[in-house]
């Protein structure tokens, strides 16, 4: 194997884009991703994987539509039309449901064979509070789809654990400045995102007071009063459309986020489809995935371990924890990198037990579903569905979830920088497991700061006066005021201190350490009489910690669109990819 090292590097600059690659190499990334997945020959569960490909795609892309569909439903402004938003892709008889072999996207009837030709790119994230960083993916998944031609996918990771679902706001009081955080949901940090739901409306209510309150502390200061103003403005619109939604009948914290985040869009003109990971995994596709890495799961736990140690070496990792703890193997006990849960519950781990012709999938605790060696995949497909509709929910972990992806359904996936780092991992045990050459994927991130001006201060500054400061400890006689330098006493001490340094170069170890506890003793004493400089230049670094402190609050680049004037977001998104 040789995994590569490459360096994804978070944009530090404001309004600075990291793409790799290059903005005009994506269109030939496209077409090499095409020619290399039409080249795969192989079989999953005996089923040609281009065959079962293209009925994945097929299978994704009207899921998709059907919960876009929902979505916008719920953004409409006849409050008198059809609802048909459906969180648990149950409403099998909806009229959006079309015929088999065709399918409308974005006013388009595509039949089976032109879904099969035709570019799918993709991208990905937890239904949190985005911020720019994040939903530059998402424009780049629309920039794209018009310079190709073809469609484009958000898909919604659902089944992520419900702990990153942070508002992060900016606190510039006059005493210090902060980052305050505010949980969009409390004590849900192993509850899969999916399972959210608000029987009441209360909950978001606390959470948007929370968050203007920690504003409100702002409004004292008068330089930045009216930004923090426009800035309460446009959360609160992202509430009120949030509580639009709710008042609908979309009570799951999934729909009513996504549903904000595309009103925010529409003004932007973005159409990609939306499709949570959820409904991904309710494919026939997702299936026989989750199947294959059953049948071959000691194989495959063997070669994501060995890479990870891999990973581990080159980037000079010692926890076996990062980036990702290893599968456990423990005799005819293997875990799988999927999550496992009963509706409601909490997300566990994914083994397999392999007892003679049984396969046992167990969470641990309980055996929750048993398949048969000596039958066919069909059978024990079946029983994989049959389990899923008792409300035994199996999804992909951050490797196999978009190693599916990948292989089953685009044709370029869009990653951030922490999904692209993990996607090293992805292409390696793709090659070793599949015995295949990988799709590439770009990698796209971006900094936008909030409306506030900074100090123009960076950490040499602060460095230079803690140098100083230093210095003044060890060699105050070189500080003093004309005024003490005159002084006898100071004199005094400043002439022992130079003869003490004279005659230490020809002294032994002993006499060296006497010196040495002397000067010692004539700089701490030489110290007070130049107090009020030290008094000063401490007065100093504090003041610009202080100021270096603000800068970092108003540099952080993790706030949410929903705090940003909508102007700032256009003048910047727009545009950005004729400037990268």
């Amino acid at each position: 194997m040789a995994m590569k090292n490459i360096s994804y590097e978070i944009p530090k600059n404001n309004r600075e884009v990291f793409l790799e690659p290059a903005i005009e190499h994506i269109p030939e990334l496209a077409l090499e991703n095409r020619r290399k997945i039409s080249g795969y020959k192989f079989e999953i569960n005996g089923v040609p994987f281009q065959i079962l490909r293209d009925k994945t795609r097929m299978e994704i892309l009207r899921k998709a539509v059907y919960y876009t569909s929902g979505i916008k439903s719920l953004l409409r402004k006849d409050p008198s039309g059809p609802y048909l938003y459906d969180r648990n892709n149950m409403k099998k008889d909806t009229p959006l449901q079309v015929a088999q072999d065709k399918l409308c996207v974005n006013e388009l009837t595509l039949d089976y064979e032109t879904i099969k030709k035709i570019p799918i790119i993709q991208t990905g994230h937890e239904p949190i509070l985005y911020h720019p960083g994040i939903w530059i993916k998402n424009h780049l998944a629309h920039y794209l789809v018009k310079k190709l031609g073809g469609i484009s996918v958000n898909m919604i990771v659902d089944n992520d654990a419900c702990n990153m679902g942070l508002m992060y706001v900016p606190i510039l009081s006059k005493i210090s400045a902060s980052v305050g955080k505010v949980a969009f949901v409390k004590n849900k940090d192993h509850v899969a995102c999916e399972e959210i739901v608000f029987d009441d409306f209360e909950p978001i209510l606390q959470f948007k007071e929370e968050v203007i309150d920690l504003l409100s502390k702002n409004i004292l200061r008068e330089d930045i009063k009216t930004t923090i103003e426009d800035m309460q403005v446009m959360f609160g619109q992202f509430i009120n459309r949030i509580g639009e939604c709710y008042q609908q009948g979309c009570s799951d914290m999934v729909g009513l986020l996504t549903a904000a985040r595309r009103s925010l869009e529409e003004d932007f003109g973005i159409e990609n489809l939306e499709v949570p990971v959820s409904w991904m995994c309710d494919t026939d596709g997702f299936y026989h995935f989750l199947l294959h890495i059953l049948y071959e799961s000691e194989r495959f736990a063997k070669i994501y371990n060995e890479i990870l140690a891999e990973y581990r070496g080159i980037h000079k990792i010692r926890s076996k924890a990062n980036p990702l703890p290893d599968l456990k193997i423990m005799g005819n006990l293997i875990e799988i990198p999927f999550w496992v849960w009963k509706a409601g519950g909490q997300r566990a781990k994914c083994y397999r037990v392999n007892e003679g012709e049984d396969i046992k999938i167990t969470d641990g605790a309980d055996i929750l579903v048993i398949l048969k060696k000596n039958e066919g995949a069909m059978e024990n497909l079946s029983r994989l569905k049959v389990l899923m509709e008792t409300g035994i929910k199996i999804r992909p972990r951050a490797i196999t979830m978009t190693m599916f992806s990948r292989m089953f359904f685009s044709d370029v996936f869009i990653h951030g920088i922490g999904g692209a780092k993990y996607d090293t991992i992805t292409d390696e045990i793709i090659k070793e497991f599949f015995g295949i050459d990988p799709p590439g994927f770009v990698t796209i991130s971006a900094t936008l700061f909030l409306p506030l001006d900074d100090y123009g201060l960076d950490i040499k500054v602060l460095q230079e006066l803690q140098r100083t400061d230093s210095d003044m400890c060890y060699n105050p006689e070189r500080y003093a005021s004309k005024e003490t330098q005159s002084e006898p006493a100071f004199m005094n001490r400043v002439k022992e201190k130079q003869r003490l340094l004279k005659i230490m170069g020809v002294s032994n170890a002993d006499e060296k350490r006497r010196y040495f506890r002397r000067i010692k003793e004539l700089n701490k004493l030489m110290l007070t009489q130049i107090n009020p400089e030290l008094k000063k230049k401490r007065k100093e670094i504090n003041t610009i910690r202080d100021k270096l402190a603000y800068n970092e609050v108003v540099r952080f680049r993790e706030y949410p669109i929903c705090l940003y004037p909508t102007k700032m977001l256009k003048d910047y998104l727009l545009n950005v990819f004729s400037r990268v």
